[in-house]
């Protein structure tokens, strides 16, 4: 049974959304509260194969294995100013029944060393609390002085695109007037 708690102040406002850098590591947060039930959030967020409907970066997925362990390949482009790159991000990706997804970085699959994703979800009052965060640490070049900057404004753009896409793409799969 799951206890349905308060909603969070955020709920009625605009996602809440962190984007951090150390050295080469950057890190984010999203949170935000959709007004549907826990279980359509949680499909939605786990439809690896069609991930690239929540992150605009994201130009393919696909599951590459299911051998208890989900495999998700993620083909990305990812543009800094006019430069424009090609990005692989390999994940294995394990859950806790519709309560969170998680996913790890392959580093030799990958254009990361190192890195990881995690959705949590909880019942609250009117729909569910949908918490997202990350690490990563590219293996590839980033200048030091404007490169970071430029980074972490981007990831902060990508983060409200994915808040809308969510909710879109949640609130079309969900008839639910709460």
């Amino acid at each position: 049974m799951t206890a349905i708690q308060a909603v969070p102040a955020h709920a009625h406002g605009r996602p809440k959304i962190a984007v951090s850098v150390r050295g080469d590591h950057y890190r984010m947060s999203l949170d935000l509260v959709l007004r549907a039930p826990l279980h359509r959030v949680w499909h939605v967020i786990a439809d690896y194969a069609d991930i690239k409907r929540l992150n605009p970066a994201v130009k393919s997925s696909a599951v590459i294995r299911r051998d208890g362990i989900t495999l998700m390949r993620m083909r990305i482009r990812s543009c800094v100013l006019f430069i424009c790159f090609p990005v692989t991000q390999t994940e294995a990706m394990t859950t806790d029944g519709h309560n969170w997804v998680r996913g790890v970085i392959i580093p030799r699959l990958s254009s990361f060393r190192s890195g990881d994703s995690r959705w949590q979800l909880r019942t609250v009052a009117g729909g569910t609390e949908a918490h997202f965060s990350a690490s990563l640490t590219p293996s590839f070049y980033i200048p030091p002085v404007i490169g970071p900057w430029m980074v972490r404004r981007k990831l902060r753009a990508e983060m409200r695109e994915t808040a809308s896409r969510l909710k879109a793409w949640v609130y079309a799969k969900t008839p639910y007037g709460a």
